[in-house]
């Protein structure tokens, strides 16, 4: 079968179609991922076929407009409007240009899998071939809990349910205005308020990558999502004996990552980890840290280490909320210390005090050295915080997500079938 990957976003939103191209091409698959030149060179590790997607997640997080919003939001709606956007006319351009490097990307492919992320790009015309999702978060609506972007209330099924229809209709306002603009461009006519979302979604494979451990799998959602486990590439990765030598001693480090949001939190806040850690008696490590700043003596900063060697050997890794970086630490088995900043963190962090691997979230912008302290103290002394991240690293670790994910795709396509046409 011959399977194209479009991957749009930072490292964390790549790094698991790494993983499912991986294992397809593993499964005699013929793989191609579409994704930024940022990650060419992972994509040819990883022993896949590279096509180009434009932009890079580095230009997006170094535009001072949306660092300001990140930094002064204070609920992740609040930062929806104020995040810096195009005008509609602009943004249909840039869905036009998105579209056609995914029908590039997917010439003569059997399948594609792809993001929400082109999800406009689909409103305007669907692909011409079967194709399935993929998403970090939950989007469909459930009973089972609420929308990520809005309170957690005592107030039953019935609102968790409305909150996603809520929460989707304000999102389809948001997005209507561009996907028209790209509708025109196609001679196409307009979409109305209706939320088309279900359309997109309904009769192919949607997975949401989350451990059942960390978010159970709603009772309510059709038969064609699957909430099976993260989805992890391990790379044939050596560390440096550097790193080794800076990792491998006692005390365990206090690992630091704040992937690529860095510039989005406060000048201080490399200095407020360092100073809680040295004042618990842990040394820090950093992972890649402010752009052009110095670190503090003491810290030894690594750049593209492979969380999977790293995390396991840390006391406590704190982290900005991320998919990725929270599928890691929980792979790990390490406790966690969650400052979130962007629009789905708080509801991971909050998943992550829930299960109990990690104390109260401490909020990003503003990075206050007592709460983060306070939350240190708690990951790093707590023996039944820090047994019960074991545990769920042990029940993460035990997960096949990814095997399961391709055996979903071939049987949805039908392998056997295809193997028969001619190619």
């Amino acid at each position: 079968m011959r399977v194209a990957l479009v991957a749009i976003g930072s490292r964390g939103d790549v790094q698991p179609f790494l993983a499912l191209g991986s294992a397809l091409r593993d499964r005699g698959h013929e793989v191609r991922l579409a994704t930024h030149a940022d990650f060419r060179a992972l994509t040819a590790e990883a022993g896949l076929e590279y096509a180009p997607m434009p932009g890079s997640p580095a230009h997006y997080f170094g535009s001072p407009k949306l660092i300001a919003s990140l930094r002064s939001s204070r609920s992740p709606w609040q930062l929806v409007r104020r995040m810096p956007r195009q005008d509609a006319a602009t943004a249909g351009e840039a869905t036009a240009v998105i579209a056609e490097y995914v029908r590039r990307a997917t010439d003569k492919a059997d399948l594609l899998v792809t993001s929400p992320f082109v999800r406009n790009a689909f409103l305007g015309r669907q692909p011409d071939l079967p194709w399935a999702f993929v998403s970090w978060y939950p989007t469909l609506p459930t009973s089972a809990f609420p929308a990520m972007s809005v309170p957690r209330l005592p107030l039953g099924g019935g609102y968790n349910r409305l909150s996603h229809h809520v929460s989707r209709y304000l999102e389809w306002r948001l997005c209507r205005p561009i996907v028209n603009a790209y509708r025109a461009k196609l001679g196409r006519p307009p979409l109305g308020a209706r939320v088309p979302f279900a359309e997109l979604e309904r009769g192919r494979p949607n997975f949401c990558l989350q451990s059942p451990r960390v978010l159970p799998r709603p009772d309510d959602w059709p038969d064609n999502v699957h909430l099976d486990g993260y989805w992890f590439w391990d790379r044939d990765w050596t560390p440096t004996p550097e790193a080794v030598t800076a990792v491998d001693r006692d005390p365990a480090p206090v690992v630091v990552s704040f992937g690529s949001l860095w510039p989005a939190y406060p000048d201080h806040a490399l200095r407020t980890v360092v100073s809680a850690a040295e004042a618990l008696g842990h040394r820090v490590i950093v992972i890649d840290g402010p752009e052009g700043a110095e670190v503090p003596d003491g810290v030894v900063r690594l750049h593209d280490v492979d969380y999977t060697w790293l995390f396991p050997r840390a006391a406590v890794v704190v982290h900005h909320g991320g998919f990725g970086t929270g599928a890691a630490a929980l792979r790990a088995g390490a406790p966690q210390v969650v400052a979130p900043i962007f629009v789905d963190h708080p509801f991971w962090a909050e998943r992550m005090r829930a299960i109990g691997v990690a104390p109260e979230a401490v909020p990003g912008a503003q990075l206050d050295p007592v709460l983060l302290r306070r939350a240190l103290t708690r990951a790093l002394r707590d023996p039944e915080l820090r047994r019960h991240a074991a545990r769920v690293g042990a029940a993460v670790r035990a997960e096949s997500a990814v095997d399961k994910a391709c055996a979903v795709l071939e049987r949805w396509i039908g392998v056997e079938e295809w193997a028969r046409r001619p190619h």
